[in-house]
């Protein structure tokens, strides 16, 4: 899931099945994964983004989470954008200081 090399950003896109159950992909999170990639690299930050199925909070997504071991950032959304990324990359850079 994630590279050994560093800490990645991982952005759940599950779609459930169903219009009456919540789903992180329904909500928007590809695009957003779309726009943290162009923002990190507007930004000169080499954070990987991977799109995964699951994150298990699809009842509070779209779902963020830096790994590993990182913040879970819930209900992201691109009207926030840019506080969202202003939090990934202070997040990212304490996972990067860990010995």
């Amino acid at each position: 899931m994630t590279d050994a090399a560093g800490p990645t950003l991982l952005v759940c896109i599950n779609r459930r099945p169903g219009a009456h159950r919540p789903s992180c992909g329904a909500r928007g999170s590809e695009r957003l994964a779309d726009l943290l990639e162009d923002g990190l690299a507007a930004r000169g930050v080499a954070l990987p983004v991977e799109r995964i199925r699951c994150l298990g909070r699809c009842d509070d997504g779209p779902t963020v989470r830096l790994s590993p071991g990182g913040d879970f950032f819930l209900g992201a959304d691109t009207a926030d954008l840019a506080a969202l990324l202003d939090r990934v990359i202070d997040g990212w850079q304490r996972l990067e200081a860990r010995p």
